[in-house]
This record gives C-alpha cells, sequence and structure tokens, in this order.
C-alpha cells in the first residue's frame, strides 16, 4: 500500500483505493491488460475539479 500525496491539497491517499472503487464491473476483464494512469488527485479534489468543469460548459444555442 502506497500513500500518495495530492497535488492540489497535499492530503495522502492511495491510489489503488481510488483505481479499485472506480473499476467497472460490467467491463471485460480484457480492459484490465492496458496500464492505468496512476491518480494524481484525491477523491475530493477530483470531484471538485469535475464539479466545477460541468458548471463552465456553454449551454447549446437554440436553432
Amino acid at each position: 500500500m502506497t500513500m500518495k500525496k495530492c497535488i492540489m491539497c497535499g492530503k495522502m491517499f492511495d491510489p489503488e483505493q481510488i483505481t479499485a472503487d472506480s473499476k467497472n464491473p460490467f467491463l471485460d476483464d480484457d480492459d484490465e491488460d492496458m496500464p492505468q494512469k496512476t491518480p494524481s488527485f484525491c477523491q475530493q479534489c477530483e470531484a471538485k475539479i469535475r464539479h466545477e468543469a460541468d458548471d463552465t460548459r456553454k449551454g447549446v444555442k437554440p436553432m
């Protein structure tokens, strides 16, 4: 269990736990052969980034 420091808030987290939690149970086992990037953000900071990104999206223009 290697602990890593979040680059945004500095909180220590376990990247292996995050990848295990975000694993899709419906995908085939063949997809596990692909190398995965280790996350650099803790779950709280990643959720904050995703929330802010969703807020900044432009709305569709009516035709």
